[in-house]
């Protein structure tokens, strides 16, 4: 039988929400969030990552695309 000193209280949903949005703002002074020219540097380095990585899988893709369909052409002939 449970006793008294046992119960758990219950926590309603909108305080379940606050205590979650504190604890966001929280977490959230805890960041220590890039300066300008820093995140413009980030930006400027995923962009180009990016673009050299989309240039290689054209490469790659491109003569390979051309391979698949003249082997098909020839197939179907």
């Amino acid at each position: 039988m449970a006793t008294p000193e046992n119960k758990v209280p219950k926590v309603s949903a909108l305080d379940k929400i606050k205590k979650y949005v504190n604890d966001v703002r929280i977490e959230l002074k805890k960041v220590i969030w890039p300066t300008r020219p820093q995140l413009i540097n980030y930006t400027i380095t995923v962009l180009v990552f990016c673009f050299i990585l989309g240039a290689l899988i054209a490469l790659i893709d491109i003569p390979m695309s051309e391979l698949f369909l003249k082997q098909i052409t020839t197939a179907a002939k």
